[in-house]
């Protein structure tokens, strides 16, 4: 695979200075990622700790409720980026069993979610503007450095051939993934699994919509509510508003069936669908298919143009 390497040509402006004090977290989870930072650094000579992740933004969640008198609990993880020097401290600290087992939380604490990779590889999607390190970049909060490397600045902008090269990246994946969930779903519409087909159609309409927006944009959006992520592709192809309409009580229920899966179809009693309605939404998300199939195609031999 042809790699596309940033050369810094601006001197030391060109590197990246990230966020250090998330004063934004209470001063309990403070204290949690400054022991998180000994024990990581008491075991491995890493390079950068970096914090991510909902955490980063602010917008963690711990919740606890009860619902037909179960007891339902969630809280956000810590995501941390771990960044070693080479290959083999990435390989220790992955498979570092005794690390594992000292990052996990007391009864009250918040869990740990971590990834190793070295400089160089951050560096290297960084240069090709990956969004999941975008992200990071732009949201993080470095928690630990020793200032022997740097996180290089993305360029503003890629060659046609690198673009070209993601968006068929993007739009292999995420096609083949959302045809997956689709399958699956249409196993569990015969099998009886009502629900689970709910779920499985929320998931194959999200990635269909992604796989458009990654290609078209090189970003995911975190999203997962239905309204907003039509939204953002009738943007792109005004064919997707179409797609559920919304003019009728019928098409409103239908889409709100769609939208509440994510989460009701899984965790709620209260959630009801029925095998006619998940028929119905299946032919809708095969139409989303096409839309995003053919407005994919669209943009990737633009990018074929440009770069030949």
């Amino acid at each position: 695979m042809m790699e596309y390497s940033y050369k810094d040509t601006r001197g030391p402006a060109a590197w990246y200075r990230m966020k250090t004090r998330p004063k934004h977290l209470p001063p309990r989870k403070q204290y949690e990622l400054k022991k998180i930072v000994e024990a990581v650094c008491a075991r491995h000579d890493v390079e950068m700790i970096i914090l991510f992740g909902s955490h980063a933004r602010g917008d963690w969640v711990e919740d606890r409720y009860e619902e037909d008198h179960i007891t339902y609990e969630y809280r956000s993880d810590f995501d941390i980026l771990i960044v070693t020097a080479d290959k083999g401290d990435e390989r220790d600290i992955a498979y570092d069993n005794d690390l594992k087992a000292a990052l996990q939380p007391g009864r009250h604490g918040t869990r740990v979610n971590y990834i190793v990779h070295t400089i160089q590889h951050v560096n290297q999607m960084l240069a090709e503007r990956r969004f999941f390190f975008m992200d990071i970049l732009k949201e993080g909060y470095m928690l630990h450095n020793t200032k022997r490397y740097k996180l290089a600045r993305p360029p503003k902008e890629l060659p046609p051939e690198v673009m070209l090269r993601h968006a068929r990246e993007y739009f292999e994946e995420w096609m083949e993934s959302a045809d997956r969930f689709m399958r699956g779903a249409e196993f569990q519409i015969s099998d009886g699994g009502l629900k689970i087909a709910a779920f499985d159609l929320h998931q194959s309409a999200e990635r269909y919509i992604t796989c458009l927006l990654l290609v078209h944009t090189g970003y995911r959006p975190k999203e997962h509510d239905m309204e907003k992520l039509f939204q953002q592709a009738a943007g792109f192809d005004h064919r997707f508003a179409a797609i559920f309409p919304n003019d009728s009580k019928a098409e409103k229920h239908l889409f709100e069936l769609l939208r509440r899966a994510y989460v009701d179809a899984r965790y709620s009693k209260r959630y009801r669908i029925t095998e006619a309605e998940l028929t119905t939404l299946a032919a809708r998300i095969e139409t989303l298919k096409s839309v995003s199939r053919e407005a994919c195609m669209k943009k990737i031999e633009g990018l074929q143009n440009t770069a030949s």
